[in-house]
């Protein structure tokens, strides 16, 4: 017996600001006609979250100062972030937006982290 491996052409489309594929032309264009948010921070600024983190080894909140390190984006957002951090505003609904990574240090256990945050859950500080 032969075993036989066919490739086969799947076509897909890309939109042009975040680069997701689709299956169809019509839902790339769609994806091109989302709002693009502003980027708000730049890698190298100080910022402070706005809801309190968890400490995993003491168990305790804490506000962070960290910096930018990384921007990603734009992409397409997610229900976390349309609901949580935008109310779920029409107009702002599936829009493109950018995720920074930020590297902080926990103000319990002094570990250093970096972690991924949109921009309505930092807020910029001065140096």
């Amino acid at each position: 017996m032969k075993k036989i491996v066919r490739k086969t052409t799947k076509i897909t489309f890309r939109c042009s600001i975040c680069k997701t594929e689709y299956d169809t032309a019509g839902d790339a264009q769609k994806c091109e006609k989302r709002v693009l948010e502003a980027m708000v921070f730049a890698r190298g600024d100080r910022v402070s979250n706005i809801e309190p983190r968890t400490c995993q080894i003491h168990d305790k909140s804490y506000i962070f100062r960290g910096e930018i390190v990384k921007i990603i984006g734009p992409m397409a957002s997610d229900y976390e972030y349309e609901v949580k951090w935008l109310g779920a505003v029409p107009e702002r609904i599936h829009g493109h937006v950018f995720h920074y990574q930020v590297k902080l240090k926990c103000g319990h256990c002094r570990q250093t982290r970096e972690e991924l945050y949109y921009a309505p859950e930092l807020k910029k500080i001065s140096r």
